[in-house]
């Protein structure tokens, strides 16, 4: 209350509520005859899945979220819910043996220098120890 009252001070009457998350100019009562029941989406394909997840066939209306004080603003909604290098956000609802089910784990900065880092050392030694050894077998078949 001490907040309210501090901005009503400093604001007058100029102050005013923002209706943050709904936009909506009716809202919706449930009914008393209404009921819930559990829902279990069906098993998807990676395809399917990140097309949900892309939002296709999905109209977006954006809502407003507060940003510091008392300015809203209009936030936009990123196009896709799946995070950057994997194919879908969730891989829970995807079909049993599904290649992308591999992608279950989002890898760290550093698993992934190591990852790459495990690729040059093992290019470099093959480059190393192979090169000299494959001429030398050229030179033994190929007498000049």
């Amino acid at each position: 209350a001490k907040l309210r009252d501090f901005k009503e001070y400093m604001f007058g009457e100029h102050i005013c509520r923002v209706n943050i998350l709904k936009k909506d100019r009716y809202y919706d009562l449930p009914l008393p005859t209404s009921s819930a029941n559990a829902y279990y989406p069906k098993a998807k394909s990676l395809g399917e899945l990140a097309m949900q997840e892309a939002g296709y066939r999905r109209t977006r209306v954006n809502g407003q979220q507060l940003v510091g004080e008392m300015i809203p603003q209009i936030i936009e909604t990123p196009s896709t819910e799946a995070p950057t290098g994997k194919p879908t956000k969730t891989t829970d609802l995807l079909e049993k043996g599904s290649p992308a089910l591999f992608y279950d784990s989002n890898d760290s900065y550093s698993a992934a220098a190591i990852k790459v880092g495990s690729i040059v050392v093992g290019a470099g030694a093959i480059t190393w120890f192979g090169v000299p050894l494959f001429v030398y077998a050229i030179r033994l078949v190929l007498p000049e």
